[in-house]
């Protein structure tokens, strides 16, 4: 059974998360708390002052009670949780002690609400696998998944055997995704792949490999993306290529362009 915490706003919005961890756990159980948070202060009379938890409107718990119903297999148990947060620590914290699997994030930038908002601009500091879902994506199953690789690969940057037995399923196709710049060592690239069909693990999974050059490495992803009809994109480290999906971050258009395909797993 996974253990998935999803951010909440107790808004119906914030629910559609749900389905987005079905599809991507598939038939396996699992374990969701949606995450309430208030921002705290340090400061004893702000502590003082907090406002109470807020409470569910009548229909996010009939829709809640409805998912339940309708996921009655996947689902085990879905709870909200109320937290009063002052930092990343507390967040981090809170992660571990549940021993959570996944955390899922959504890349709105036009409906997140100051819960949501506050919840994401403390999730990049979280040594955990985040899904990062955006704004229109339209739930489905991920068929067609593509790992980016960095061309200064170290063992963090390669996926570990729990990432592949979560993500891989016998009708998916697998990418492992090498953009690198003109002029990069040969010995980079022969290391990097090396490395990767070293995994044992991999053994058992069918997957190919890509490699593109590309003076700009994020164009050449969304390049990729586009021309491979791509479901998922998986970063096995935060601060990579990757990393303008950090929400708060004043991203350039181009940057953001990834943003709007498709969902992104990113593994510290």
């Amino acid at each position: 059974m996974k253990k998935v915490l999803i951010p909440t706003d107790l808004t119906l919005y914030s629910l559609q998360l749900i389905r987005y961890a079905l599809n991507l756990l598939q038939n396996e159980s699992c374990h969701i708390t949606l995450l309430h948070l208030t921002p705290a202060s340090d400061s004893i009379t702000d502590l003082l002052t907090l406002p109470r938890p807020q409470k569910p409107e009548l229909e996010f718990n009939k829709a809640l009670e409805r998912l339940r119903r309708l996921h009655s297999v996947e689902i085990q148990d879905i709870q909200v949780t109320h937290m009063y947060c002052a930092n990343s620590s507390d967040l981090k914290q809170f992660v571990r002690e549940n021993q959570i699997d996944l955390v899922l994030s959504t890349v709105s930038r036009s409906r997140n609400t100051e819960a949501l908002s506050f919840f994401n601009e403390l999730l990049q500091d979280i040594p955990f696998p985040v899904l990062y879902i955006p704004e229109f994506f339209a739930p489905n199953s991920f068929r067609k998944i593509a790992f980016v690789l960095d061309v200064d690969v170290k063992n963090s940057a390669l996926p570990d055997k729990e990432l592949i037995d979560l993500l891989w399923r016998k009708e998916c196709r697998v990418t492992f995704l090498l953009v690198f710049k003109p002029g990069t060592s040969t010995d980079n690239l022969t290391r990097a792949l090396a490395s990767l069909y070293s995994l044992p693990f991999l053994r058992e999974v069918t997957y190919a490999v890509h490699l593109v050059q590309q003076r700009d490495v994020t164009e050449g992803i969304i390049s990729f993306i586009d021309e491979y009809e791509v479901d998922l994109v998986v970063s096995c480290k935060k601060k990579s290529v990757l990393d303008y999906l950090r929400l708060g971050r004043q991203a350039r258009s181009r940057e953001r362009a990834i943003t709007t395909k498709v969902p992104c797993l990113s593994v510290a």
